[in-house]
């Protein structure tokens, strides 16, 4: 089956086009364990109907549609996961392969994996998504148009990956990658008041909180405490 995704018509034209122009080589980091993984950077093609992967500081690659898929399949079951368990994302029901892929992959993808062994091949292996991908964020446009170079991000990390710092690592990566897409700030909606693992990423990586949605989520577990406020964040990015 093909599943032909275009960009998000609120995409600006000047972030559209730093975005299909991109080539961000993958980014090697560390585990708190020493294990050593890689972000991979994922990219719509100028016409926006192929996901593109940056596999190198100069070059970047279409992927076969059966791998691209099995990578989606992965990520779209680990937010659903996510969504099932009530706490951090605000839908109520699952995504299936389409809306994830329509979600997670409008324009910008960065997928962060497990390296292979010693001596295996360091190119990553789609067929392996299963056992490797450790977390991932995607970044696009909060405000439409004009307003474009203000971006948004959502992230997750896979339960096999917890305890590890994945989610600061990721963290670190968006504040780096995402002025070379062509964004001068970021804004985060919705952190949920109970959602303190992530407001200490955001705290720690300087994020500010500038504003807060009174009442909004009705955390699952808790729903006789009543709803929860969200935190609004911010960050201006520095100019390269």
């Amino acid at each position: 089956m093909t599943h032909n995704v275009q960009i998000d018509k609120r995409i600006s034209t000047r972030v559209r086009v730093a975005s299909s122009s991109a080539i961000i080589r993958p980014a090697h980091v560390t585990l708190r364990d020493g294990r050593p993984a890689t972000i991979y950077a994922f990219v719509r093609s100028k016409g926006g109907s192929e996901i593109e992967l940056c596999t190198s500081a100069t070059e970047r690659r279409g992927i076969n549609s059966e791998h691209v898929d099995n990578v989606v399949r992965v990520l779209r079951d680990l937010l659903n996961r996510e969504i099932e368990r009530g706490q951090t994302y605000p839908q109520e029901d699952p995504l299936t392969f389409d809306e994830f892929k329509n979600y997670w992959f409008v324009a910008f993808t960065a997928v962060m994996v497990l390296d292979p062994p010693a001596g295996a091949p360091e190119t990553f292996k789609f067929e392996d998504a299963d056992d490797r991908v450790l977390g991932t964020f995607y970044v696009k446009p909060n405000y439409p148009g004009i307003c474009g170079g203000i971006c948004n991000a959502g992230f997750l990390v896979s339960e096999l990956a917890r305890g590890q710092g994945v989610g600061k690592i990721l963290g670190k990566q968006y504040i780096e990658w995402a002025p070379k897409l062509g964004y001068t700030g970021s804004i985060f909606n919705l952190v949920f008041e109970t959602n303190i693992a992530s407001q200490r990423i955001w705290d720690g990586l300087g994020f500010e909180k500038i504003g807060r949605v009174k009442k909004v989520a009705w955390i699952k577990g808790r729903e006789h405490e009543g709803p929860v406020d969200a935190i609004v964040y911010g960050m201006t990015f520095s100019s390269n």
